[in-house]
């Protein structure tokens, strides 16, 4: 599953579930009744030679840029959300593109863009990689994917969870197959991240990696060391593993696609508590990464 740079944006409606059992549908121009959050990308005007600018689609990693050509259709589908072309957007695990507009009260207030088809490309990175587990993650190591979190409290009943403002929300459907793995895995449970492609990566220390699969992760990052050491296509991708190796203290790998375990995961709500808007374009309907919440998920 290589990513080959085909991706568009196309305008169709999405399935949004509510209370008991029942899904909205949602259309490209109206406002999101869901949480605002996946991964995070912008839209950017960049001044190319002979002072041509250009619209890109780019991701922030620290201090750099980095950006690929925009995706077709995704301004036209802009254009129906919101007056501006540039901004943030987000892109959900079920390739939903949000993006959010300043309304008259002077909040940032997030709508539905349309359905990411194809896949992204970044160059040195691979988004839709085909991986096995404990294989570095091959995409991008910051702000790529839905946070959801494995607990190891009791009566989690292999839910997903994620927190906004210390309030614990989960998923609609439990997913034992991959709590399971997780935990045998890293033992104390804590944050994994689904991209816009399926895709489920996590962090992981030597200290956290469990007695049985220890020696597996060992071998496994081995061998993914060697190959990055015999090719120097892999340059730009072991930076940012490095990078995030060095901001997190944990290595960035793979766990599996979320089609092994069931479909991308949703919550519902009764209603539409996160559609009054945010004081700021580039804010997330969750916690942050040191949040409370989120460390308060994990059984020790």
């Amino acid at each position: 599953m290589h990513s080959i740079g085909s991706a568009s944006i196309v305008q169709v409606p999405t399935q949004v579930p509510v209370a008991e059992g029942e899904t909205e549908s949602v259309y490209p121009g109206d406002a999101w009744p869901a949480p605002y959050r996946g991964s995070k990308y912008s839209v950017r005007r960049l001044v190319r030679s002979g002072d041509r600018t250009q619209y890109r689609l780019v991701w922030a990693r620290q201090d750099k840029l980095i950006h690929s050509p925009i995706p077709k259709g995704l301004i036209a589908s802009l254009r129906e959300s919101r007056p501006n072309i540039t901004g943030s957007i987000r892109i959900t695990s079920h390739r939903e593109v949000l993006c959010k507009r300043l309304d008259t009260t002077g909040l940032w207030v997030p709508y539905y863009v349309g359905k990411l088809e194809g896949n992204l490309e970044f160059d040195g990175f691979e988004l839709d990689p085909d991986l096995k587990l404990g294989q570095f993650w091959r995409g991008l190591h910051f702000k790529h994917g839905e946070t959801w979190s494995v607990w190891t409290r009791r009566g989690n009943a292999d839910y997903l969870y994620w927190s906004r403002k210390g309030m614990y929300f989960r998923s609609i459907h439990p997913y034992p197959k991959l709590c399971t793995l997780l935990r045998e895995v890293r033992p104390r449970g804590g944050r994994i991240y689904i991209t816009e492609h399926g895709h489920v990566w996590f962090n992981l220390t030597e200290q956290g990696t469990s007695y049985v699969y220890k020696n597996y992760i060992k071998q496994t990052i081995s061998d993914d060391i060697t190959e990055f050491r015999n090719e120097g296509s892999w340059d730009t991708l072991i930076e940012s593993i490095s990078e995030r190796v060095n901001a997190t203290k944990t290595r960035p790998l793979y766990l599996g696609h979320i089609s092994e375990f069931g479909e991308p995961p949703r919550t519902y709500f009764d209603g539409n508590p996160f559609g009054q808007g945010t004081r700021n374009e580039d804010e997330d309907d969750e916690d942050g990464y040191h949040s409370k919440g989120y460390r308060g998920m994990r059984g020790g």
